[in-house]
């Protein structure tokens, strides 16, 4: 089985449990059978003319009253029953599942968005964020302070609706966020996993 995760400027493919990433621009659709998801508006049309292609949106209700839900969101939270589902990529969502219902989310800026905001400030602020970074104390160094300074609101905030619930990382940047929760599970095949969920109910 072949699944497609079809982004803005990249594409993720799940094949015999391996996730390979391309870019866009450069990829060419399988010739065989394949599910997609798609949020990327400018290449939607090319793909449905695809006759070997499923597009899975529409192919499954998750119970919300959130207006304009997006399709990756919605499909990673398909699969969580409880919890708070974090995709920290180019903009990190975060979305709370209570009894497979969703209840809403929110969306933050990415690590990425953060570093070039810096940038344009100053070019004293260009720097990587720091990975050994904690947050038990203030910072003594300008490296230190721009990674507490975006880390330590994006923690908060999760931690303020996830409660006790466990919270389900995945996207590229969740390594980096892994280690300051607790109740937590790092999944890079979440979105898959709820793929997979579709389409087992609609072929049954």
């Amino acid at each position: 089985m072949l699944l497609l995760d079809i982004g803005n400027t990249n594409i993720k493919v799940f094949e015999k449990g391996e996730i390979k990433r391309f870019d866009l621009k450069s990829f060419s659709f399988p010739k065989e059978k394949f599910y997609y998801i798609c949020v990327n508006e400018d290449f939607k049309e090319k793909i449905e003319k695809l006759p070997n292609s499923v597009n899975l949106e529409g192919k499954f209700s998750l119970k919300t009253k959130y207006r304009g839900l997006g399709v990756d969101r919605a499909v990673a939270c398909y699969g969580v029953f409880d919890g708070v589902v974090v995709d920290a990529g180019s903009a990190i969502t975060v979305d709370l599942m209570i009894d497979h219902e969703h209840q809403g989310g929110f969306i933050m800026p990415g690590l990425s968005s953060y570093k070039e905001s810096f940038a344009n400030i100053s070019s004293k602020l260009i720097c990587n964020l720091d990975e050994e970074i904690t947050l038990d104390r203030l910072p003594l160094k300008t490296t230190e302070a721009l990674t507490y300074g975006v880390i330590k609101p994006i923690v908060c905030v999760i931690k303020e609706w996830a409660k006790d619930k466990k919270i389900y990382l995945t996207g590229g940047d969740a390594k980096a966020l892994f280690k300051f929760f607790e109740n937590c599970v790092y999944d890079e095949k979440l979105v898959f996993k709820g793929m997979q969920k579709v389409i087992k109910e609609i072929e049954c």
